[in-house]
């Protein structure tokens, strides 16, 4: 594998459905999601992932993850806190131990990278 990767939406092979969301976490019906794994390698995974709208309680996220929007919207709320949207070409970074509620509110595509 190259040590240079070029990001592109599709991922380079197209994305494949997927269930990334645990059951025991959904405040709603589970969204259709699909995704592709870029790389993973160490305690480091990069991909791609989309969910339809949907909506979740996190409690101990177990990643620091660095996220980038390509469609969509979301919500994240942590406890606490006043809710945060992020769309289209926003970037944020959720810290490992988040508790919070996520949810999509538009159909979702981002690129995650993810560090245990």
């Amino acid at each position: 594998m190259s040590k240079l990767i070029a990001l592109v939406p599709n991922g380079p092979n197209g994305l494949e459905s997927c269930q990334v969301v645990p059951a025991e976490s959904l405040l709603t019906a589970a969204p259709a999601e699909q995704g592709t794994v870029i790389f993973s390698e160490e305690k480091q995974t990069c991909g791609i992932w989309e969910a339809t709208p949907y909506a979740e309680r996190m409690d101990d996220y177990p990643f620091n993850e660095m996220a980038h929007i390509l469609s969509g919207k979301v919500i994240i709320t942590p406890d606490g806190e006043q809710p945060q949207s992020f769309g289209a070409g926003d970037t944020y970074v959720m810290r490992k131990g988040f508790n919070g509620r996520f949810e999509v509110t538009e159909t979702c595509r981002k690129y995650y990278f993810t560090v245990e």
